[in-house]
Formats: structure tokens, sequence, C-alpha cells
């Protein structure tokens, strides 16, 4: 349990720093050939792993097919190729906010295919960060564009079909084989997105660029999947969704601080409603670390 808490905690400081480098990324190289890179580097990243523990059995066992292709493309491919795409029409900050909207599918997801009990009071903490969110944005409804919106409210349900596919093997598959395969098969679909949709040819070399690639495959496509999947592996889904889903706090300071977004008074009301919420649901979490004990 405690390193399911410490999981979450890192995961949330790593993805923090997505929508940043993700708006960065967008006028050096072309989004889903960044999807496509940071899936085969983040598979690469396992692959030590999987040869030494000869876990290719498991990577390539028939029963796991359809739940990793579920678990690669609804929570990698398509989702990560939208959000780089809002971000052409978007700022960071707010992406990160409408990021939250995934609370309202995990709590439906949950109840329904986990058969999870949601609590009044996590309910009024998740409220307390999506409401959070809300106050943000409505301090900057003149730099809102609906299009970039729309596509981060109406893609975000997939990351939690993705977690619950994964929820449901993590008892007995390896967390590295699950984050190894959550890179995998996302290759086929990312490369059919390649040659049909992407301008591969957009790329602008220089230390940017292979910073950004670093970051996008060994980080957030290795070190956080892994991190990812240890923490629902040992903690409630809905409230582990929810803790991670303050993020846009460290994105807002951060984006202010790359010249993206202006702290505000809304700014500042909706990171208190939202870190509230998110201390409530790490409280909850704490009681069921003592209580596992």
């Amino acid at each position: 349990m405690i390193r399911g808490y410490s999981s979450l905690f890192f995961f949330w400081l790593i993805i923090g720093f997505a929508p940043i480098v993700g708006g960065i990324s967008i006028k050096i190289i072309d989004n889903i050939l960044l999807v496509f890179l940071a899936s085969l580097i983040g598979f690469l990243y396992f692959l030590p792993y999987l040869i030494k523990n000869k876990e290719f059995t498991t990577l390539f066992n028939k029963n796991n097919f359809i739940p990793f292709l579920v678990i690669a493309n609804f929570g990698s491919a398509l989702p990560f190729c939208c959000l780089l795409y809002a971000l052409n029409f978007t700022t960071p900050a707010n992406t990160a906010i409408l990021n939250q909207f995934e609370l309202l599918y995990s709590f439906i997801f949950s109840i329904i295919f986990l058969k999870e009990k949601v609590t009044f009071k996590q309910i009024l903490a998740s409220l307390l960060i999506v409401l959070g969110g809300v106050i943000l944005m409505s301090g900057s409804f003149k730099n809102i564009n609906l299009k970039g919106d729309l596509i981060v409210i109406f893609s975000v349900w997939m990351f939690q079909v993705s977690h619950i596919a994964a929820k449901k093997l993590s008892a007995n598959i390896p967390c590295q084989v699950l984050a190894a395969a959550k890179n995998l098969y996302a290759l086929p679909l990312m490369f059919v997105l390649l040659i049909i949709y992407s301008n591969a040819t957009f790329i602008k070399p220089g230390a940017t660029l292979y910073g950004i690639i670093f970051y996008m495959g060994v980080i957030r496509y290795g070190l956080s999947y892994l991190l990812w999947f240890w923490t629902i592996q040992k903690l409630s889904l809905p409230k582990v969704t929810a803790i991670a889903l303050s993020y846009p706090a460290l994105t807002l300071i951060l984006s202010c601080l790359f010249g993206y977004d202006k702290l505000t008074l809304y700014n500042v009301m909706g990171l208190i409603l939202s870190m509230l919420g998110a201390t409530m649901l790490s409280k909850m979490l704490s009681k069921e670390i003592k209580n596992a004990k």
C-alpha cells in the first residue's frame, strides 16, 4: 500500500509537466509522430525486464491480446494524439484542467464495471476538484477555444476504459509487463495513423526535440506508466484517479512560469479548491493504508 501511495505522488509530478512539454512539442514535431516514437521508446524501456524475467509468453498470450489492445489504444495511442492536437487550440493549463472531467467517467465506469462503492465524502472531494477546474476556466473564457476544449472533454473517457482493463489484469500480471504491453500494442495503430494523417516531415532537430523525445519516451511512457500500474494495483481506482487529476495545480504554476498563462484570482481560488479535494482523498487513502497494515 505504501509503495502504491508513493507511486501516485511521483506519477502526479510527472503528469504535471506533460501539458507543458506537449505545448512545446507542437511547434517542433508532429503529434502523431511524437506519440509513435514515445511508444516505441517506452517499450524499449521495459525490454531488459522482459528479457531477464522471460515475460514474452505473458506479453503475447492470446488470452491477453484483446485487453492489451484496449489498454494500449484507449490509454495511449488515441487519447494522447487527441490531447496533443488539442494543444493547437488551447493552453496547457486549460488542457490539464479539462482532464479533470475524467473523474465523471471514473465514477460511472467504476460503479458499473468494477462494482466499487463511492462514498459521499469521495463524491464531495472529487466535486471540489472539478469545481476548482471550472473556476480556473471561468477567469479566462476569452482565451478558450471551443474546438480544443471539446476535443479534450470528449477524449479523456478513453483513459478510464484503459484503466479498468488494466485493473482487471493487474492482479495476475507484473506492472512492467502491463506497461510494456501498453506501448507495444499501441504501435500498429500509431503506424497506421502515421501513414494516413501524420505530417511526418514536420520535425525540427535540436536539443529541445531530443529533450522532448526523452521525456515522452522514458519518463512519460516508461516510468510514469510503471508508477501508475503500481498505484492502481494497490489502491482504489476512483480515489487515485481523483488525486492524480489534481495535477492542473502544478501545470498551472509551470504554465505561468513558461508564459502560457497568468496567475489570477480565479486561478488561486481554483487551485485552493482542487488541492482541498485532493487532500481529502489523500486522507482517505491514508486510512486505507493504515487499515491494511
